[in-house]
């Protein structure tokens, strides 16, 4: 090793005195060698003299591994927790060589801050995506690897990898194939997704924390920390509790178990375990989730006959994990609060007789809908709108509506908030318009809450009635053009001796490849004379003055007649 690596010059021998003391040291110190590292004397590191080299590289490349997200680190942290020693010139030089040349190792020259003068190298693990550091880079290296990558080659990438492979996996970013010969799964990249809304409005029934506020404001230390043990134990309990989602639609003809669900804005899958005492990824094979987010067919019936941990029924729903707090739970309760806020809107509460309609049944109905939210929002708002006589809120008092009185208008205008007031009363009839206007926009507001798109559950695909349903049916579709006639004439859908092919379209000449109309066009000839001199000065030589500018500009003029 290069002589004051460490700056401990003054430790030579020639700078001490000869002494019994010193003569003593000297001896014990050749008896029994120490790596010459800072505090050598004083570090209890582990023995490794009996591993050969490539042993010890092996040792280096785990201890880098499981550290790769603290960079490169200094010969003196790798030689404190393994006891070999990577410095120049140390006892372990050949492994250092060795780790100089391997591909898995990231090495780095610096100036040693103890001695600026002199460098030390940096030893650091290298994955074999470099520029994979967190989830969203992730999920951008697999989309591009179009031919799939596997499973254990982004392992190494960075700590906490694996369980974002899982979070990806299991809400069908990425499409997971089994490769059975290597024992590995090939990722690839999904591209668009398809998602559907299942019928049923989801809930979970939670226990109730206390308020976190009030607690900090206990003045007894041990009451303080007895209430804050309360706390987690209760949020443990509605961890669990998440686990099953309550639906007031039968999900068993929708899902199956195994497959994607998404509650709250969190990706799960349903459960399929069957034993209590063991984790997801420990389950045996038949009772694990296939890497696919949807599934032909059903679980091993040997899983039945187990029995399931979490029950599967017409008003259930199991995840295989918990919501978080301020995720799914949080998402949940205000998808609750804003179907209640509708409800308010619908039953009455802002004064207008009970709004019905299909934007309404729509948005309150346990049944999910195709309908665009911004539409649905439109149309609630007209709804809300024609309960108070107006048209769109934009007129005022309860002109063009309603013959009967509604529950606003009937009101004395000393009883505040009424639409219209007495006769000649123009104030009165100014607040009822505000009054209205406000109404409609917030039942607008109520309606395109994003919290209502938490109210169903999520999947990808087609539901699975609809897909048997497609599967049983698959065999009548027409294979042929014979087929097909035949088939339409048996369902009186075209005429005996009608021709399945529509006559040829005609080509219109007046527009264009795309269909649009084409522009007109005018030239004019060379040598040309006006011989309209006769009207220069007069109002239709003025218009012709400038329809002959138009022309010119190639703009249309008239009906082309001139």
């Amino acid at each position: 090793m290069a002589q004051n690596s460490y700056g401990f010059d003054f430790l030579r021998s020639e700078h001490n005195l000869h002494s019994a003391t010193s003569s003593a040291v000297r001896q014990s110190t050749a008896t029994t060698p120490t790596p010459s590292t800072p505090n050598s004397s004083t570090l209890i590191v582990p023995n490794v003299t009996h591993k050969s080299d490539l042993e010890k590289q092996a040792d280096v490349l785990l201890f880098l591994r499981h550290h790769r997200s603290s960079g490169c680190l200094p010969p003196t942290v790798i030689y404190k927790s393994l006891g070999i020693d990577l410095t120049e010139g140390g006892r372990d030089d050949s492994v250092a060589k060795m780790l100089l040349s391997n591909p898995k190792v990231n090495v780095e020259e610096v100036p040693d801050p103890e001695n600026p003068t002199l460098s030390i190298l940096l030893f650091g693990y290298r994955a074999k995506f470099s520029t994979v550091r967190d989830k969203s880079t992730l999920l951008a290296q697999i989309n591009r690897c179009k031919n799939g990558v596997k499973w254990s080659d982004l392992l190494d990438a960075y700590d906490g990898v694996e369980g974002d492979l899982q979070s990806l996996l299991r809400g069908g970013e990425v499409l997971g194939v089994l490769n059975s010969e290597e024992k590995d799964k090939i990722l690839f990249p999904r591209g668009e997704q398809f998602l559907v809304e299942l019928d049923g409005v989801v809930s979970v029934s939670l226990p109730v924390l206390p308020d976190e506020r009030a607690i900090a404001l206990i003045t007894d230390p041990v009451q303080r920390q007895l209430k804050r043990n309360e706390v987690a134990r209760l949020k443990h309990q509605r961890r669990l509790a998440s686990q099953i989602v309550q639906t007031d639609v039968d999900p068993r003809t929708q899902i199956r178990r195994g497959e994607a669900v998404r509650i709250g804005g969190e990706w799960f899958r349903v459960s399929s375990s069957i034993r209590d005492d063991l984790p997801l990824d420990k389950q045996p094979p038949r009772a694990q989730a296939p890497p696919s987010v949807v599934s032909m067919k059903d679980l091993s019936k040997k899983n039945e006959v187990d029995g399931y941990v979490r029950r599967f029924d017409g008003t259930t729903l199991p995840l295989d994990g918990g919501l978080s707090e301020k995720g799914g739970m949080a998402n949940l309760e205000n998808a609750k609060v804003a179907r209640e806020r509708l409800h308010g809107i619908t039953g009455g509460d802002l004064g207008v007789r009970g709004v019905t309609g299909s934007a309404s049944a729509t948005l309150l109905s346990s049944f999910a809908s195709e309908k665009n939210p911004a539409m649905l929002a439109g149309t609630f708002a007209k709804s809300v709108a024609a309960g108070f006589g107006t048209k769109g809120g934009g007129g005022s008092g309860l002109a063009g509506g309603r013959k009967r009185p509604t529950s606003m208008s009937a009101r004395r205008p000393g009883d505040g908030g009424a639409v219209k007031g007495a006769a000649g009363t123009k104030g009165n009839d100014a607040v009822g318009a505000d009054a209205v206007k406000r109404a409609v926009e917030d039942a607008r507001q109520a309606a395109s809450d994003p919290a209502l798109s938490y109210t169903h559950a999520v999947r990808h695909g087609c539901t699975k009635d609809v897909r048997e349903m497609y599967l049983e049916t698959m065999a009548l579709v027409p294979k042929s053009e014979l087929d097909l006639h035949k088939a339409l004439l048996d369902n009186k859908l075209i005429e005996p001796g009608e021709k399945m092919s529509r006559p040829r379209m005609k080509k219109k000449s007046n527009v264009d490849n795309d269909g649009k109309p084409k522009k007109r066009r005018y030239y004019e000839r060379k040598n040309m004379r006006r011989t309209n001199m006769h009207l220069d000065g007069t109002d239709i030589g003025a218009l012709l003055a400038r329809a002959t500018e138009k022309q010119q500009q190639g703009k249309e003029v008239g009906d082309g007649g001139m």
